[in-house]
This record gives structure tokens, sequence and C-alpha cells, in this order.
């Protein structure tokens, strides 16, 4: 590939080794390539570019890197101009997090279970309908070290959208899944970096439990996002999982799950903010009062 000229390459060592699409010798596609610079880009900018002018690039520097504007934004405006998005993946051990990541990056399914160690990224280049080609990347976050990814305030500020994957036949699973979102849901609403969350109901190819479909119907409606989205790695049926997620991240204010106290506090703002408009009007018809009265105390005093 373009690297093997040169005396190494930047992508021996996780997080970019394994992370992208290879071919059977283990070879980097034209896709995984592409893939390779986006993350490097989001993670090490500056290591990005400088790999970029050491292969030979004769542009200005300046205009190889686009900056894109700020999230909040994007959601204020209800659109983005991205064309590179990152995605939070979540969920309990044994959901299957990583094999939805093998995935995306074109492994083969495996009935063996090796649980991660630390965080992983799985990075491709999505096909849109319509000829559209958007760079999607996935960032696994173990459940152990959920705690710890949010202990940074700004731990969402840097992704597009979230999804909280569970295996579809076990129950626990659905529950901790469950508690997952709400925790980052809250995080989000406390940290005023709430981001668009999708839920993945893993392992179709199991008797659902019957509770956990149930349930997850009813936290969908209450958190107020799309419905679960069912998957099976195994039998190679994704529904269209990836180009769902892209959307979702296309749409930055829509699918932000809304949690009871997020709700209340809102709603205490709203009556808040009713209330200083009503003081703020009862004052300056006040004002007005009083300057009409000492205007007509004024003529009277005149007249005299």
């Amino acid at each position: 590939m373009c690297y093997s000229f040169l005396c190494f390459s930047p992508w021996d060592e996780a997080p970019y080794k394994d992370a992208t699409e290879r071919t059977t010798q283990g070879n980097l596609t034209l896709k995984g390539f592409l893939s390779e610079w986006a993350l490097m880009t989001m993670l090490d900018p500056r290591g990005s570019l400088a790999n970029l002018l050491y292969i030979g690039y004769g542009g200005n520097p300046a205009s190889a890197l686009h900056v894109t504007r700020r999230r909040s934004v994007d959601r204020k405006k209800q659109q983005t101009e991205r064309n590179v998005f990152h995605c939070l993946v979540f969920g309990p051990k044994n959901a299957g997090k990583s094999t939805l990541l093998n995935s995306f990056i074109g492994r083969p399914f495996s009935e063996s279970h090796e649980p991660t160690a630390g965080e992983r990224y799985a990075v491709n280049v999505v096909d849109q309908p319509g000829g559209n080609k958007k760079t999607l990347i996935l960032r696994e976050i173990p459940e152990d070290g959920v705690k710890k990814f949010l202990s940074n305030k700004e731990s969402l500020s840097s992704s597009d959208v979230a999804v909280f994957v569970y295996d579809s036949s076990d129950e626990y699973s659905w529950k901790r899944s469950n508690e997952l979102l709400v925790e980052v849901a809250r995080h989000g609403e406390e940290s005023g970096y709430g981001v668009p969350s999708l839920i993945i109901a893993a392992k179709d190819d199991l008797d659902p439990h019957p509770r956990s479909v149930q349930n997850s119907v009813r936290v969908c409606q209450e958190l107020g996002i799309g419905a679960s989205i069912p998957v099976s790695s195994k039998l190679g049926d994704m529904n269209n999982v990836f180009c769902r997620i892209l959307s979702a991240a296309e749409h930055p204010h829509l699918n932000i799950p809304e949690t009871v106290a997020g709700r209340e506090h809102k709603q205490f703002r709203q009556l808040f903010n009713h209330s200083l408009l009503f003081m703020s009007v009862g004052a300056a018809f006040a004002l007005v009062g009083m300057a009409a009265l000492r205007a007509y105390g004024g003529r009277r005093n005149s007249s005299r």
C-alpha cells in the first residue's frame, strides 16, 4: 500500500491496528486506507498532517484539514455539514458490541467470545442512498470503563451519536443497557452535550426475551427516541444499522433521550423564564403608569 516504501507505518499499533477493512491477505483496502486517515485526523490531527507531509503532500497544509462548526450549532440549525461522524458504542458485557464493530469492517462472525480490553475503534466508509459516502467511526466503551469515561464533563462533546447494544435474548442484558442509556442521557443533560441515541437489539437469531421486547418499546417512547433496531451478525442481517446510525448523526436535534429529571428541569426553566417575562412586563407597565401619572400631575399644576 501507500506506506510500503516507508520505514514505518503510523497504523501498526492501537488504536489504528485492526480498526479498518482489510483484504484476505491483510492489506488495507481503499476504504480502509481512507478510514485510517479519518481516524488519525480525529484522534491526532497534528500527527495526521505530519504524516501527510511525510509522504509528499505538496498542497497547502492549511487546506488539508477542514475544521467543522461546533456540534451545539449543528443542533440549533438542525443540520450538519460533517462528512466524518463519531459514534459511541455502549452496552453490557457479552451484549454484542465487539461483534457489531467486526461486522462493520467486514470481519467474519465468530462464536467465541473474547472480552475487549480497553476501548476499541472501528471505522469505515458507508455508502448512502443517492451515492453519498460518509465515514463512520465506532468507538466501543467497555462496561467497566463507562464510569471513568463519564467522569469527564466534556466526554460527549466530540460525539455525534451513541448506540446502546444489548443481547435480545437476555433480560439482564437489556436492563443493564437501559441503565447505561439513562446514565449517559443524564450526563448529556447535565453537561449540555446530549447526543442522538439508538438502541440495538443484538443476537436477533436467538429467541427474544418477551419482557425485554415490551420494556424496550416503553423505554424508547418514554425517552423520545426511535424503536430499537434488531440485528443478527451471525445471520448477516444487520438491518441497515450503520446507515441508520449515520442518519441519526446527520439529524443532531432528533433522538436525544430526555429523562424524567431532565424533563422536569426543562419544565422548571420554562416556568421560571415565563415568570421573569411576566415580571418584566409588569414592571414595564408600572413604570409607564408612574410616568403617565407624573405627566398628568405636572399638567394639572401648570394649568392652575
